[in-house]
């Protein structure tokens, strides 16, 4: 059978032809990103407290090397300073890819993008004993459904994470401060169900995982409302100052497309990649 010049097979077949580079190709790639379940974090533990990897990148890089001939490792780090150490790639061994990053023009000039590897919707957030109904829009006197109409309501969010679209992309007032909390997800949601805060925007998939990984023990009233608004795409960033930087970069983009349109790789809204307990949570109708 033939496919057409522009087809996932063709361009996988181009990039696996691609000489490789002088003594690094078999350098395996060392993945940097922060905790982010369901695609990475610890799990489990033996005696001596050491934990493993687990998430939908183990399976779907697993895939990436069958087809790419790219051997990788992965390493959970502080956000910051995994990015750090790709943007500043010296020598084989250091970090060479971050994963798991959107989109931003600052992060352009200092990373090649690849992906997006999967998009992820969002949704409020929110208590039934303080809106037994769903939070109402005071401008369409229904259901909220989009982040500009949250500006009616306080608003929780997480220490450190960037808010600042709420005000640049979707026209909240600047005089409506973000209630931040530095205890992450079992603060933010606790905050929440205590009535310190009306309303917690965020992607459904990441409190799921969470709760998957057993980091949140999520409060019986909380529950959620999907939202309208365009899902945020997530990328792989390569580090532009590695010697086989172009390689890298026609390598995953071509393997992450094959993978797609053969439907091999995984995304959290497939069947059976999140487990049965978590599917069966009404908080999983926001995905």
């Amino acid at each position: 059978m033939s496919y057409p010049r522009n087809s996932a097979f063709f361009l996988l077949g181009i990039a696996l032809m691609l000489p490789a580079s002088k003594g690094l190709a078999e350098e395996p790639v060392r993945i940097c990103g922060e905790p982010w379940a369901p695609f990475l974090f610890e799990t489990g533990g033996d005696d001596e407290g050491n934990k493993e990897l687990a998430g939908i990148h183990l399976e779907n890089f697993r895939l990436m090397t069958e087809v790419t001939g790219l051997d990788f490792t992965f390493d959970l780090l502080p956000w910051k300073r995994c990015m750090q150490y790709v943007e500043n790639y010296s020598k084989p061994g250091d970090y060479e890819v971050a994963i798991d990053a959107t989109f931003n023009t600052e992060r352009a000039e200092k990373f090649h993008y690849v992906g997006p590897m999967y998009s992820l919707g969002t949704a409020v957030f929110y208590s039934r004993k303080r809106f037994p109904d769903g939070p109402i829009s005071k401008k369409t006197g229904k259901v909220i459904a989009w982040i500009n109409e949250m500006h009616d309501y306080s608003i929780g969010g997480n220490l450190g994470w960037n808010y600042e679209m709420y005000y640049a992309e979707h026209g909240i007032p600047r005089s409506v401060e973000i209630i931040r909390t530095p205890a992450g997800y079992p603060g933010l949601f606790g905050m929440l169900s205590k009535g310190r805060c009306d309303l917690v925007e965020t992607h459904p998939a990441l409190v799921l995982g969470s709760m998957i990984a057993g980091d949140l023990e999520m409060p019986e009233d909380i529950a959620c409302s999907k939202l309208n608004e365009e899902r945020e795409k997530f990328y792989m960033l390569v580090s532009k100052k590695s010697p086989r930087a172009e390689e890298l970069v026609t390598r995953l983009s071509t393997g992450l497309i094959y993978l797609k349109r053969t439907f091999q790789w995984k995304l959290v809204e497939n069947e059976g990649v999140l487990p049965e307990s978590i599917l069966t949570n009404e908080l999983a109708d926001c995905l």
